[in-house]
């Protein structure tokens, strides 16, 4: 009777056993992943109507998604930009953006967010390892000098004198554009560069540059800038010489002071990138890859030229 009795409980057991599990009270849910909610994007400066308009875009696009991205201003200075990436990495984020200050110089911190499994979209500026990065979306910053010096060349018909304003040395942007506006000038022998440095994409040390090179009495035929602010900046000191007439100045990003200049026909032409398209997109992508998506390793958006036939597309 007693092994009866030990058989019994023991079968009643199995039964409880295998009725709290088909009920699920055996063992432990996994927990759901957690949709991505927290995102940073890293920006070289916020000192113009570019960038002002590229930060804007991606925190539209983050307000649509519902997640918070927050803006970090690198200040021009590459230094302190690896120190935000490196210290948001330590904290722990979701997913990162970065329009960076240097081709080269951020790699490393790149690589360190990847590496702790935090995807990160290279925006705008392409850098000098593209597979560092998670995904890049922008554009191709040769194919825009060479537009832009184009533009230029065809208005000189082909000869005369040319004064180039640069971006921050190193950055893909200037990089890129000057190696568009050296094809250019390679395939015209007739056009000289007669000046050639940066002003840092700003407008004060544009107009204190080209003030030094209107004085120097060499004759300048066109300005050509690689940002609408340094362009803006040169039209000024142009201006104040009363030599608008002999000189003209193109540009690059479409700000909405550089559209007015051309629409006023003070400034020759400028360039469009798509600013609001690039931070829309590099949002969208990250966080793509934050929910664990495939995406494009590389998504380029187009450059168009604005001169006077068609700046009222772009008011």
């Amino acid at each position: 009777m007693k092994t009866r009795k030990v058989l019994s409980i023991v079968l009643v057991l199995l039964m409880m056993t295998a009725i709290l599990a088909a009920c699920g009270g055996g063992a432990k849910e996994e927990p759901a992943a957690q949709e991505p909610k927290e995102f940073a994007f890293f920006i070289s400066h916020m000192t113009n109507a570019f960038t002002i308009e590229l930060s804007d875009a991606v925190k539209a696009k983050a307000a649509e998604l519902g997640v918070n991205v927050t803006v970090n201003d690198g200040g021009k200075d590459a230094a302190k930009q690896i120190s935000q990436i490196e210290t948001t990495v330590n904290q722990g984020i979701d997913g990162i953006i970065i329009e960076p200050v240097s081709v080269d110089a951020i790699i490393p911190a790149v690589k360190a967010a990847t590496e702790a499994g935090i995807p990160v979209v290279i925006v705008n500026q392409q850098i000098s390892d593209p597979s560092a990065a998670s995904a890049y979306v922008g554009v191709a910053n040769k194919d825009g000098g060479a537009l832009e010096m184009t533009k230029a060349v065809e208005d000189l018909g082909g000869k005369g004198n040319v004064a180039i304003l640069l971006g921050p040395m190193g950055s893909d942007a200037q990089i890129g554009r000057s190696e568009g506006y050296k094809a250019v000038i390679d395939a015209n022998p007739g056009v000289t560069v007669v000046f050639e440095s940066t002003a840092n994409w700003t407008t004060d040390e544009a107009l204190k540059l080209v003030e030094n090179w209107l004085q120097s009495g060499k004759e300048i035929n066109a300005i050509v800038a690689q940002n609408d602010g340094m362009a803006l900046g040169a039209l000024k000191a142009v201006e104040d010489a009363k030599l608008q007439d002999k000189i003209k100045v193109y540009g690059l990003d479409a700000t909405p002071d550089a559209l007015a200049a051309v629409k006023e026909g003070r400034l020759a032409a400028t360039v469009s990138q798509s600013t609001t398209t690039q931070g829309l997109e590099a949002m969208n992508t990250v966080y793509k890859l934050a929910m664990g998506e495939t995406v494009e390793p590389e998504l380029l958006v187009d450059f168009t030229l604005i001169t006077s036939e068609n700046v009222d597309e772009f008011l």
